[in-house]
């Protein structure tokens, strides 16, 4: 009986002894585990902050350049992206459309700021016929009429659907002077605003897509680009 219980403790003394091994090698691996997890997660973890960063970045220099509008912040962006992909597989006609966009944009660039004067003509203050027409002169060397009736008999009528960059925007609001523009593309355009002066809008705000009339298309203009 006493040799039985012998063996019995000893079994169970190495049942027990097996069980601690097995144990200190489960808590080993997840120890090794997590040395090898953490690093990883933490490169991730610090590569999402960095392009957070960078994203907040890129959003901070584009409304510094174009405008504090989060739609047009959004159509910039797309716009851009767009672009580079067309520079490096686009076709010929693409890639002079995107030179043609630039050119706009440093146009715009020349003006952002300006307020608006009826009647302005100059870095001082400036009216959206005249800056249609300032804008016409820098990308295309092409000299517009100074007044909107007269800008809009320039070129053929194009509906909202077949707009091109370059082409003038005429808007006509209720009980208010007609009203013309520079299209940019992807919806925005080149804008002497009354209330806020010269700034990139869109199309897709309520109140231009209510008061567009069409798009007026200036083909000796575009033979010159």
């Amino acid at each position: 009986m006493k040799k039985k219980n012998v063996i019995l403790m000893a079994s169970l003394s190495l049942f027990a002894m097996n069980c601690s091994t097995l144990q200190e090698n489960l808590s080993s691996k997840k120890r090794n585990n997590k040395v090898k997890t953490d690093p990883e997660n933490a490169d991730a973890t610090a590569s999402k902050k960095e392009d957070d960063r960078e994203y907040k970045s890129d959003n901070q220099n584009l409304k510094n350049r174009f405008s504090n509008d989060s739609l047009v912040i959004t159509k910039i962006n797309e716009l851009q992206e767009r672009n580079q992909r067309l520079l490096i597989s686009g076709t010929s006609s693409e890639i002079r459309t995107v030179k043609l966009q630039n050119a706009l944009l440093k146009s715009f660039e020349n003006w952002k700021g300006t307020r608006y004067a009826f009647g302005g003509d100059s870095s001082r203050g400036i009216d959206c016929s005249a800056l249609t027409r300032r804008v016409y002169r820098e990308v295309f060397s092409f000299e517009l009429p100074r007044v909107t009736k007269d800008q809009i008999k320039v070129g053929r009528h194009v509906s909202r659907n077949n707009l091109k960059p370059g082409d003038i925007l005429y808007f006509r609001p209720d009980g208010k002077y007609n009203h013309t523009a520079v299209y940019l593309g992807n919806s925005l355009f080149i804008n002497a605003s009354s209330s806020k002066g010269v700034i990139l809008s869109s199309m897709e705000h309520s109140y231009w897509s209510k008061y567009f009339v069409h798009g007026v298309r200036v083909d000796t203009a575009n033979a010159n680009v």
